[in-house]
């Protein structure tokens, strides 16, 4: 009996064996991408410049939109979606931590900084005493608000913080009495009118139509700052994904946020 039931152990086996490479080989080479787009400006770098490429590289292009980050970490995760490009490095690592995660960067792309606007005044100067200030009230975008505060010298924080999570708590002085209102990012361009001053993503001004001439100082970009694509980290030596890759650090990359006419000055080149 068991030199028959030998052979069809090995040969079950076998087969496992062969399934298994063809299915990482097909996960390695597939031409069928899935891109999550949750609610960014950003996302006109995947749809303008990437997604041509790729399709002309023999690829199939699915955009799929989400509502926000974290539910597109999840589809990631699950595998309803091979990439995101809107999130950076230290949201990515307090998503990790929390969630037990292994989400991996695979390149920083063109970031647009968040500025502090206004259209009552023109300079930072004219900062005063109870001053009213916007800020996002989504953990990272707060965090990011903050900082920049901190950068023009309108409050002082706590520098053993973690700059990711940066909160009204963390202030340890507050020079000018500034009053701060956390609301949702999208309300803020329309409140501009009733307030001193808002920060917010310069991605979520630009799709409001606000004029950088409202801009008056941006954030400084550390490289935890940086936007980039997510992948999950067993995908990260993938064909598709080194392609994914060489299209962020294209030249036509380069060209396209220099010269396009509706992003021309709005995003910043990564450092790394």
């Amino acid at each position: 009996m068991k030199k028959y039931i030998y052979p069809i152990m090995a040969a079950t086996l076998s087969f496992l064996l062969v399934a298994c490479g063809q299915g990482a080989d097909q996960s390695a080479d597939k031409k069928l991408l899935k891109v999550g787009i949750p609610p960014s400006a950003h996302n006109v770098l995947v749809e303008k410049v990437v997604k041509p490429q790729l399709e002309k590289q023999g690829y199939t292009i699915e955009l799929m939109n989400f509502n926000g980050l974290r539910d597109a970490n999840e589809a990631l995760i699950s595998g309803g979606i091979d990439f995101h490009t809107a999130q950076h490095q230290a949201y990515l690592n307090v998503y990790n931590r929390e969630t037990k995660s292994d989400l991996a960067s695979l390149v920083h792309t063109p970031s647009i900084p968040a500025f502090i606007y206004s259209v009552k005044q023109t300079n930072l100067d004219n900062v005063k005493s109870k001053d009213k200030v916007l800020i996002p009230n989504d953990p990272s975008n707060t965090a990011r608000a903050y900082a920049l505060l901190a950068k023009v010298g309108w409050i002082e924080v706590n520098l053993e913080a973690d700059i990711a999570t940066l909160t009204q708590r963390d202030i340890t002085n507050n020079p000018y009495n500034l009053e701060f209102k956390e609301v949702d990012s999208a309300l803020i361009p329309r409140l501009l009118q009733e307030i001193d001053y808002g920060i917010m993503p310069g991605g979520v001004a630009l799709l409001a139509g606000i004029g950088s001439e409202h801009a008056l100082a941006h954030e400084t970009f550390l490289p935890d700052l940086e936007l980039l694509v997510t992948v999950k980290k067993a995908d990260l030596e993938t064909t598709w994904a080194k392609d994914v890759k060489k299209s962020f650090q294209s030249d036509e990359m380069k060209t396209f946020i220099e010269t396009d006419p509706e992003i021309k000055g709005r995003f910043i080149w990564p450092e790394g």
